[in-house]
C-alpha cells in the first residue's frame, strides 16, 4: 500500500521538476544573451525564474483583464486604456532590464 503512494509521489515530483526546468528554460530564452556567468548566478536563475515568471503572468493577466479594461472604457480601443497600461508595461520592461543586467553580472 505504501509503495503505490510513494510511486505516485515520485511521479508527481519528477513531473514538477520537469515543469520547473521547462519554465526556467523558457525564461532563459527570453533573457538570452544576458545570462548568468557563475554557478551561483545559474542556481539563483533556476531557483527564482519559474516562480517570478508565474507571478508576473498572474499579475499581468489580472491587471490587463477584460473586466479591468471594461471598467476603464467600454470601447474596443481606448486611449484611456493605453495611457493606464503604458506605465505598467514600462515598469515591467524596466524591471526585466534590471534583472537581466543583475543576472548577467552574477
Amino acid at each position: 500500500m505504501g509503495g503505490i503512494a510513494s510511486k505516485r509521489r515520485v511521479r508527481v515530483l519528477l513531473w514538477g521538476a520537469a515543469a520547473w526546468l521547462f519554465i526556467a528554460a523558457f525564461v532563459m530564452v527570453q533573457f538570452w544573451p544576458d545570462l548568468p556567468h557563475t554557478a551561483a548566478g545559474w542556481l539563483l536563475f533556476i531557483a527564482l525564474a519559474p516562480p517570478l515568471y508565474i507571478f508576473a503572468e498572474a499579475v499581468g493577466n489580472r491587471l490587463l483583464s477584460r473586466r479591468h479594461g471594461n471598467a476603464i472604457s467600454q470601447r474596443k480601443f481606448s486611449m484611456a486604456r493605453v495611457f493606464i497600461a503604458l506605465p505598467v508595461v514600462l515598469a515591467v520592461f524596466a524591471l526585466s532590464w534590471w534583472l537581466s543586467r543583475l543576472l548577467g553580472k552574477a
